[in-house]
């Protein structure tokens, strides 16, 4: 759900607060000729919070003696005395009720990092105005920042109560996000149901208190409790936009209910949801890797919304990933073609992505030239070094290596980043060059500078294994794997290669599967479950796994598996068919080769 504000209303500081010491009586007159003003807290509203005709009158006008007073106080901020400049604006905050005076004691309280300073000038701020949004606003925050839970309940139902009905929806869609750093969640989740219950039943706060609900559930791992909270939703409004936020929350942690209930909602004709929130729905769905599901909802944003760039930009990424790369050009095309009709330049992320992706495809199509080119028109950002690399590996591939090289040489190495960039690069140059020694060395010498980046230590273990120095290998992998349970490749890797060579295959299966586990449909760990499978003998489940890696992602190295198991089965036809296809779009795969002369094929 998009990220709304808890004070919806801000102001920025004024720019002669921030400045170096100023003259005594420059900045006097500055204070006589205008209203109290004060540089205000990043977190302070954007406009006066909205106070009662009592305290507006008595904002009105202030002594000279309090902006003296105040005036002092500043002084004592620019020289560092921050406890004397709190004390001060605290007390003309008092005497005066101005509450720009009370933001402004809360904000040097906050910067001094005084949590309970900050909590007596807001509440003196509610005693002092009762009615104030902003009063409470603040001390709702300061109290969550102290973790006095017991006191943020009162607070934010007055600060809910008090707040005009037609900023109701945006401060319950924020209350969540208060929450995010507390220590016991469970109980500010059933804190902040408490609050809410009033506004459940209210039918224009039903839905976003629902959601809010579910969210401060979600926030307690009570995915159960959070999908109930997306149906209460539902239920309550099926227009609005709260329960599908939330339910895509839950999405992302792959929950099964909110991925059904998703994909009933925008299956329909036309989904009541602004683009982006639709869009929001294809990008989780790329994120979980369901390549199918997101074409399919990208292009119908594409057909509702034509001008919509981005929606154009993922549609071909996702394409690209799934072999089609003459629709996924087109697309790539489109994206340029719209973004350069726009009146703002496109953002430098976005450009890159569709010109890697051209790239990628004149390079399958042969025309490493074509992809050059379209590499050299990304000059800055990230992306730049990326596109360095790219092209020296196209250098590479043309048989110029020396000059691969050399470019890969012109790039910066001052920061420990770069220099990796530019290891990992150099490495792989080597390793199109089938020289794995060098690529060994290379990466060895990075290492040293990195011993804790599994990254780094993922491409020295898989060098290993191009040595055949199988040991060395599993130890680089098992190392990555302690320190971080959750790294899936070098799961996968370590199962995969133990596969490969029919080694310990219960426990290479077990490697496989914890991977899949954490990325459920990832196609290359689906081919290395289906690879195992047929290992240990089991050929129809391996065939039924390999032919759904497949269907997901058409690659040549799970075309080399599936083929196999199908000639194992007896359907040496339709295995032969596979593999010619295979070979026509990977001519040089060497899973493919190896496959083909360990059965005696010819092609």
């Amino acid at each position: 759900m998009p990220a709304l504000p808890f004070c919806s209303r801000r102001s920025q500081p004024l720019d002669w607060i921030s400045k170096t010491k100023t003259s005594l009586w420059a900045i006097l007159s500055l204070c006589v000729l205008t209203q109290l003003s004060f540089a205000q807290p990043k977190n302070a509203p954007t406009k006066p919070p909205k106070t009662s005709p009592e305290s507006s009158s008595t904002n009105s006008a202030l002594s000279a003696q309090w902006m003296f007073e105040i005036l002092l106080g500043e002084i004592n901020v620019l020289e560092g005395q921050a406890p004397t400049a709190y004390a001060l604006i605290l007390d003309v905050a008092k005497k005066s009720g101005d509450e720009k005076a009370f933001e402004r004691a809360i904000e040097i309280a906050l910067k001094s990092r005084s949590g309970e300073a900050a909590l007596e000038a807001a509440q003196a701020w509610r005693e002092a105005q009762p009615n104030s949004q902003g009063a409470h606003q603040y001390l709702v925050q300061i109290l969550i920042a102290l973790n006095q839970m017991s006191d943020v309940e009162p607070a934010l139902a007055r600060l809910l109560l008090i707040t005009p009905r037609e900023e109701k929806l945006d401060l319950i869609r924020s209350i969540p996000r208060q929450f995010t750093r507390v220590k016991n969640k469970a109980l500010a989740a059933q804190l902040v149901e408490r609050v809410l219950e009033g506004s459940k039943s209210v039918r224009a706060l039903s839905a976003a208190s629902w959601a809010s609900v579910g969210q401060m559930r979600l926030l307690a791992n009570d995915q159960e409790g959070a999908m109930q909270a997306v149906q209460k939703a539902y239920q309550m409004d099926a227009k609005s936009a709260d329960p599908i936020w939330l339910a895509l929350g839950l999405v992302e942690l792959r929950n099964i209910e909110a991925e059904n209930f998703l994909q009933r909602f925008f299956s329909q004709k036309s989904p009541p949801v602004e683009v982006d929130l639709h869009f929001a729905y294809s990008k989780v769905l790329l994120q979980n890797q369901d390549l199918k599901a997101a074409m399919e909802q990208l292009l119908a944003i594409t057909s509702k919304y034509p001008e919509f760039p981005l929606a154009w930009l993922y549609l071909a990424s996702a394409q690209l990933e799934s072999d089609l790369s003459a629709q996924a050009e087109i697309n790539f095309q489109k994206f340029l073609t719209l973004q350069a009709s726009k009146p703002t330049a496109m953002e430098e992320r976005e450009a890159s992505q569709a010109y890697f992706g051209l790239a990628q495809i004149a390079t399958q199509r042969g025309d490493i030239n074509k992809a050059e080119q379209w590499l050299t028109l990304i000059t800055q950002g990230p992306s730049k070094i990326n596109a360095f690399v790219q092209r020296a590996l196209i250098l590479n591939k043309k048989g110029q290596t020396q000059n691969a090289i050399d470019l890969i040489q012109t790039l910066s190495q001052d920061t420990s980043p770069e220099r990796k960039s530019k290891a990992l690069a150099l490495a792989q140059i080597y390793r199109d060059q089938k020289d794995f020694s060098k690529t060994l060395e290379i990466l060895k010498e990075a290492f040293k500078e990195n011993p804790m980046d599994d990254d780094m230590a993922y491409e020295l273990a898989m060098a290993y294994e191009k040595l055949e120095r199988l040991e060395e290998m599993e130890l680089a992998l098992k190392v990555i794997i302690q320190r971080n349970p959750t790294y899936h490749a070098a799961l996968n890797a370590l199962g995969y290669s133990l596969a490969d060579r029919n080694l310990r295959l219960p426990q290479a299966r077990e490697y496989i599967v914890k991977a899949l586990e954490l990325v459920p449909e990832d196609p290359f760990i689906m081919d290395s479950l289906g690879w195992v499978e047929f290992r240990m003998g089991q050929l129809k489940e391996s065939l039924a796994i390999l032919q759904k890696a497949y269907a997901v992602k058409p690659d040549a190295d799970i075309a080399a598996h599936l083929g196999e198991v199908l000639f194992a089965l007896g359907q040496k036809d339709e295995a032969i068919q596979l593999w010619q296809s295979a070979l026509k779009k990977s001519p040089d795969n060497e899973v493919l080769h190896e496959t083909l002369k360990r059965l005696g094929i010819k092609i």
